[in-house]
């Protein structure tokens, strides 16, 4: 019986090597010396295509293979070159495989065969781009294969996008999946945008021209209060329906691209809520659910059949279910060319949107259910920034992925998430790490993420990277602070709370990230992602910013000029530049600095009675004497 074991183990032994050589063996090694084939004439996705593969291949083996029409050797064919079959390939989708001991990747629509070949690249040769200027890209002899790899993907979506900083990059967007035309211009080699023609949101007071006839025709306008507005026209005047119809035709037959998988014309409420109570608009809604989208879903509907009268088959018209017009409306559907965009305004973010226990979360669903039932086009503005306070870190990390499936789930195909799309005036928190995120969810909205977030963090913060992701995760647990719940303008302690024990325990945990960035560019990251932590303890009077702390007063001033010196020109949305004229700095949190300029009502009040309390603090010195205690018993138990 001991023979037969000692056999066994040897048998054992003799075979795991023998295994893994064959596991080696069974795979396509690829190096410089292969070809990259594409056709005799081939397109300009081809050819973009090829030019791309080869450039990061040189990056790879310091040296670009060749493209050739005719391979003798081993290659990587494209496109029409390939013999992957991509005849049932849903539109922009692609199929990389090992056929032969080739690599073949082939792709359908404007920008199916450009996405295999990035994925190819992110897959086989790992290159990274996780910002505009951070993109990785490892040597090696040779990259491989395995020789049974055969993936086909089928995007998730119609219409990707976000805005933040890097996803208005053009390699950027195309390298992470994101494809609308709103804040990038993708050539069409590269596979093109889906566009919105005129403009992109808020559109119905520019199409129904309601300013131009304000005097000489009031009855085009809503009526709200018993007067008429400028502010929305009025749905159910077939007058109004001609200018807007007509309007609408003018941008298609200036803009119109006949290659385009779809364009878009939005025709979409204004930002108000002075929708038409005219009898005649009443009357309809009443007959169709009692809710204002039934006035708009019938408006656009006639205007989307004039479009598709007019041949404009990769057409749809775009409008909003969006505060008043949220819920969807009974016996009137869309129409095929019409698209419904869903907005999650009300909702909260750090609860998933199908968490049960949240209220606000359960209405959203249920229109979300009401809408899918009966639109073809369904799309969603999400929501992904704090308007009221930009500077502060948005805890929304932990549902940014489960939202983004809950769309997918429910059946929507185009996901635009709004975020801070004014960072180039405001940029302090975790924004370039949440469109990453974004992107690579609205990609794949079922990959593993927890690697991405990883990658990301150590190449964007270094080798600390490991004290930020620690410092994530205590503020996702803490999301919604004392409220539990997370809306788009959350004051400091409504987002999270910390006792000033964690404050200080977090304070090392910055420290140590920024100990050990490896350059100065890791060293800004961090800085700069570190005010948003000063701008929570500013406004939560924690930390340096403690009443027993009497520098806090410089503390303050210290925070403003460092803002400045970062490019930060607002703090919150709508207020550029307002915290610059602040007078209070030094006797205001943080969040209020827009509250407090030369004109205000009680900024001289609070100016008068804070000089005097800090007159007054070199003869408080037991505040001082506390809050050096504190800080020590902190330091000693983190």
């Amino acid at each position: 019986m001991k023979k037969a074991c000692s056999i066994l183990l040897a048998l054992v032994f003799l075979l795991v090597p023998a295994q893994a050589a064959f596991a080696q063996a069974d795979a396509v090694r690829i190096d410089a010396g292969w070809d990259i084939l594409v056709p005799a004439e081939p397109t300009s996705y081809e050819t973009f295509a090829a030019e791309k593969l080869s450039q990061c291949l040189a990056e790879v083996f310091g040296a670009a293979p060749q493209t050739v029409t005719q391979a003798d050797g081993p290659c990587i064919a494209l496109g029409a070159a390939s013999a992957a079959d991509a005849s049932a390939l849903a539109e922009n989708g692609y199929r990389i495989a090992v056929i032969d001991g080739n690599l073949h990747i082939s792709g359908t629509g404007v920008r199916g065969l450009q996405a295999g070949v990035y994925r190819f690249l992110e897959e086989f040769c790992g290159r990274k781009v996780y910002t505009a200027q951070i993109i990785e890209l490892p040597q090696a002899e040779s990259i491989e294969v395995p020789a049974d790899t055969d993936l086909v993907y089928a995007p998730f979506f119609e219409y990707t996008d976000t805005d933040w900083r890097s996803p208005c990059d053009v390699e950027y967007s195309v390298a992470n999946g994101l494809n609308g035309g709103t804040y990038r211009r993708i050539p069409a080699e590269m596979g093109g945008n889906v566009n919105y023609l005129g403009g992109f949101c808020h559109t119905m007071g520019g199409l129904c021209e309601t300013a131009r006839y304000a005097e000489s025709h009031p009855e085009y306008l809503a009526l709200h209060d018993g007067a008429r507005t400028t502010d929305q026209p009025c749905l159910t005047n077939p007058e109004v329906l001609a200018i807007a119809t007509r309007n609408v035709l003018n941008l298609l037959a200036s803009g119109h691209d006949p290659a385009a998988s779809v364009q878009i014309v939005s025709v979409t409420q204004n930002d108000n809520y002075h929708y038409c109570e005219c009898d005649r608009c009443k009357a309809f809604e009443a007959a169709h659910g009692g809710v204002q989208s039934a006035t708009m879903l019938q408006f656009v509907n006639q205007i989307a059949d004039a479009v598709k009268a007019a041949g404009y088959d990769n057409v749809a018209i775009d409008t909003f279910a969006y505060q008043y017009t949220r819920q969807a409306p009974t016996g009137i559907v869309p129409r095929e060319n019409v698209i419904v965009r869903l907005c999650t305004i009300e909702c909260c973010f750090c609860h998933a949107l199908d968490d049960p226990s949240c209220s606000s979360n359960t209405a959203l669903m249920k229109d979300l259910a009401d809408w899918a039932a009966i639109c073809n086009r369904l799309y969603v503005w999400d929501y992904t920034t704090n308007y009221l306070n930009t500077c502060l870190f948005f805890p929304d990390f932990n549902v940014i992925q489960r939202n983004i499936q809950v769309f997918y789930e429910n059946h929507v195909r185009g996901v635009y998430e709004e975020g801070n799309y004014y960072i180039r005036d405001c940029d302090t928190e975790f924004g370039e790490l949440r469109a990453y995120m974004i992107a690579k969810s609205l990609q794949d909205p079922y990959r593993d993420l927890q690697p991405e977030v990883q990658g990301f963090l150590a190449a964007y913060y270094g080798p600390g990277w490991e004290a930020i992701e620690e410092i994530l995760q205590r503020h996702l647990d803490a999301a919604g602070g004392q409220n539990g719940h997370l809306s788009i303008g959350e004051g400091a302690q409504q987002s999270y709370d910390f006792s000033g024990r964690e404050v200080a325990e977090i304070d090392a945990l910055w420290a140590e990230a920024k100990a050990a960035a490896a350059d100065e560019t890791q060293l800004e990251h961090l800085t700069r992602t570190e005010l948003s932590w000063r701008f929570w303890k500013s406004s939560a009077g924690k930390g340096e910013f403690s009443v027993l702390n009497p520098a806090r007063f410089d503390e303050r001033q210290q925070l403003f000029e460092d803002l400045q010196a970062f490019g930060v020109r607002t703090i919150s949305e709508g207020g550029h530049g307002d915290y610059l004229d602040c007078i209070c700095i030094r006797y205001a949190p943080a969040a209020e600095w827009n509250m407090y300029e030369a004109d205000e009502i009680g900024a001289k009040t609070r100016l008068f009675f804070g000089g005097i309390l800090e007159s007054m603090t070199p003869f408080l010195s037991a505040y001082g004497l506390f809050y050096r205690i504190a800080q020590r018993i902190y330091a000693a138990v983190a």
